[in-house]
């Protein structure tokens, strides 16, 4: 929970926490009155404990004033992520992370780079764009000669003082530029960012940070432009301290995707966007043009929440409806259903919800599980909640679907480890999951990771009930909440469905064979159901006949409505095929000779034990 959000939440208590941090007060009307920070008595602080302004305080003696969060560090006598800490552990709020994350991740830390105090092109470089000496001095930038070239050093130090990345900038050719190899992607400036700063600006570039910070402004700079957020992971934390966040990205094409997408993930509750009202494309060149802390704070007063993305012209879609009659050559889709081969009729757009159903033991769960893979593989990052399946078990079943290999080699289990490590993510919890927990994480792992798939196997294992007085109700707003989650960012949700029962199994079931209300079915985009035909495993003369299909029962989007995949399913791997082969499906690359031996260890194929043998 970020500073903002603390701070609300503090407010909704500000009587009771202003009584708590103040003693010696007394309550007057609207107003908790004490005689400064300690809690002394007296008049001359207030805090207001009623109304649209509750929690905010004010002490007429000192000059203090601000939110509740600043009167817990003021009377506590500590750092704001301290004070943010012991409110929360105040107020019962947990972090929405679970307690079983995984380790931060490693990083190489770079040595100190061989440099000198800029001098020749680099000074003038950076001179001629604005910048004093002192503000070059106090980001500690550098000038390093390599083969006859100058570079910029960019030291990337952290508030308590390490270097965590360099970056190496060519003045004279803009295209010329490099970090460390393997070190933290971050934010550039941290180390002179007051540890109690409620308000920050974040830029695209160095130097617009530079110039930001020479105008009097906290700013930060992340690493590598506008379209990579690898610093949100690296920085989470450091950001819940600032109750605002000012994006100052280019004004161009690139930087207003991108600044939207960072507010986005950072929160737009607390995040404004900057514009340069004179034609401006950066700080750095607003500075150039004669501006001053004046003219950067007039451009602050006129910063803009994101508008409403529900509040949109009809017109703006002018430019997707030609793309989608007239799709350019090349141009990039969602990620389609994959299993040995694309189906171009199915894609999983972001912002919708899929239902899958079918009758228990028909493979539903294991066919997601591969369909998974598949995305994955087109880019995909993944968040899936099991009640059913201990973390482990879905491991074993994905390492299998993935290398195509009943045992595969320890090497190969640790290449599909490694592969998975960033596209896959798991909600551990066995039984019964709350659902606004399941989207308080899925919100987190959306924000912090990029994440754009999540699972839910399956409704029956969270809060929401099946029946009763309340389910209907109950199963209406689980599935508005899921839409809207999606819609919001951008992700698409798979839910997992179980069908009423049947007189018997002869028959894949329908939209209207799926249990729980019709809401459930009328508020997801897409539903797809997984049958399994009743055939003896022990007679292989059927193996030409299909063992499962996959029908497609509803497409929100133009297109394909209603189809049908006949599917063959190879059980050493758990894969599904849409043809009938018998050579399993690979979804990690692995090497040359761990395949070959992994190829000769399979039962031949002559033979009937092979699952895809057929009978003479």
């Amino acid at each position: 929970m970020n500073a903002k959000e603390l701070s609300q939440r503090m407010a909704d208590q500000a009587e009771s926490l202003a009584a708590y941090l103040l003693p010696g007060g007394k309550r007057r009307g609207n107003e908790w009155k004490a005689g400064n920070t300690d809690g002394g008595e007296g008049d001359s602080l207030s805090v207001c404990i009623k109304g649209a302004k509750a929690g905010v305080w004010s002490d007429f003696a000192s000059g203090e004033k601000g939110d509740l969060l600043d009167l817990w560090r003021a009377s506590r006598g500590c750092s704001l992520p301290e004070a943010m800490q012991q409110a929360s552990a105040y107020l019962g709020i947990r972090d929405s992370m679970p307690p079983n994350a995984p380790a931060p991740k490693s990083y190489r830390r770079p040595e100190k780079p061989r440099c000198q105090t800029p001098k020749s092109k680099v000074h003038e470089w950076l001179i001629g764009r604005g910048l004093t000496a002192e503000t070059l001095k106090a980001f500690k930038i550098g000038e390093q000669l390599t083969n006859g070239k100058a570079y910029a050093v960019f030291p990337y130090i952290t508030d308590d003082g390490e270097l965590v990345n360099v970056k190496y900038r060519n003045p004279e050719v803009k295209k010329d530029m490099r970090q460390e190899v393997g070190a933290m992607p971050c934010l550039f400036g941290w180390h002179l960012i007051d540890p109690n700063c409620r308000t920050v600006a974040i830029t695209e570039g160095e130097i617009d940070a530079m110039s930001l910070h020479q105008a009097g402004f906290p700013a930060l700079s992340c690493n590598a432009g506008a379209g990579n957020h690898a610093w949100i992971e690296s920085d989470w934390e450091k950001l819940d301290r600032f109750s605002q966040i000012l994006i100052f990205y280019d004004t161009d094409e690139s930087g207003e995707k991108g600044a939207r997408e960072v507010i986005q993930r950072l929160g737009m509750e607390r995040c404004l966007r900057v514009k340069f009202t004179d034609g401006s494309k950066d700080a750095n060149e607003y500075l150039q043009k004669g501006a001053d802390r004046s003219d950067f704070d007039a451009l602050i007063q006129a910063a803009q929440p994101l508008d409403p993305e529900e509040l949109r012209s009809i017109a703006d879609f002018t430019g997707e409806v030609k793309a989608s009659f007239y799709p350019a050559e090349g141009a990039q889709h969602a990620p389609r259903l994959r299993l040995d081969q694309d189906f171009d009729w199915f894609e999983f757009r972001g912002g919708e919800v899929t239902l899958w159903t079918g009758i228990n033991g028909h493979g539903k769960s294991m066919l997601l599980s591969q369909v998974g893979l598949g995305l994955m593989q087109q880019g995909a990052v993944f968040c899936v909640f099991s009640g059913e399946m201990k973390p482990v078990r879905q491991l074993k079943r994905m390492v299998k679907q993935a290398t195509g290999i009943d045992r595969p080699t320890v090497g190969y289990i640790d290449a599909v480890g490694d592969w998975l490590r960033e596209r896959c993510w798991v909600f551990d919890q066995v039984g019964t999951a709350k659902i606004d927990r399941l989207i308080e994480v899925f919100t987190y792992a959306a924000r912090r990771y990029g994440m754009t798939h999540c699972v839910i196997d399956s409704l029956m294992m969270t809060d929401v009930p099946d029946d009763g007085p309340r389910a209907n109700t109950e199963q209406k707003q689980a599935i508005a909440k899921l839409c809207g989650f999606a819609k919001q960012f951008n992700v698409h949700v798979h839910l997992v469905a179980h069908p009423r029962k049947g007189r018997d199994e002869s028959a894949s079931p329908g939209k209207m064979d799926v249990a729980g209300s019709g809401h459930l079915t009328n508020g997801v985009d897409n539903i797809f159901a997984v049958w399994k035909a009743p055939k003896d495993e022990l007679k292989p003369g059927e193996a030409l006949d299909k063992d499962a299909k996959l029908d497609l029962l509803k497409q929100r989007e133009d297109g394909v409505q209603n189809a049908t995949v006949s599917l063959w399913f190879y059980k050493p791997a758990m894969q599904y095929r849409a043809s009938f082969q018998w050579r399993p499906l690979s979804y990690v690359n692995y090497s040359a000779q761990e395949a070959n031996h992994d190829r000769d260890s399979r039962p031949n194929r002559s033979t009937a034990t092979d699952p895809y043998a057929v009978a003479a």
